[in-house]
Formats: structure tokens, sequence, C-alpha cells
């Protein structure tokens, strides 16, 4: 099994990471940027039970993901 690694230059330093009693951050744990209420962001755990989640522009630029497909007006989301 692969591990998900970062690309190169990401900075672990710059991770805000949330505490597990707090609420789900609405920003990008990264970049600050919010994250759109129709994103499923990348979400990462620590042992210790502190969370990060990462929005569409870090998951391409730092972890490597494709880029979301823009949706059509017409798309009902029956072949996602």
């Amino acid at each position: 099994m692969a591990a998900l690694q970062p690309l190169p230059g990401f900075n672990w330093m710059q991770v805000a990471w949330g505490a597990p009693d707090e609420l789900v951050a609405e920003q990008c744990s990264y970049c600050d940027e919010p994250i759109p209420d129709d994103d499923v962001p990348l979400i990462m755990c620590r042992a210790d039970d502190w969370v990060a989640r990462f929005c569409p522009a870090c998951r391409v630029t730092w972890w490597g993901f494709s880029a979301p497909r823009p949706r059509a007006p017409d798309d009902d989301d029956d072949d996602y």
C-alpha cells in the first residue's frame, strides 16, 4: 500500500491543525482559503486526533490531485 505524501515544497509547519474538541474549520488548514460547501476536502488526522482539511487548490498544488472537473449547468450528479 502506498502512503499519501505531499509534493516537494510542502511545509508541515504551515498546517493549522484543529484540536479534537474544536468545531470543524470552514477554511483550508494550509492556505486559509474557504472550503466550498459542495467540496469534499482532503481530511488528515494525526495519531493524537488533531485534524487538518485541505481545499481543492491545495490538493492539486501540494498533494498531486487532479483539478476538479467543472460541472455543466445541467449536471444532475447521476454520473459521479
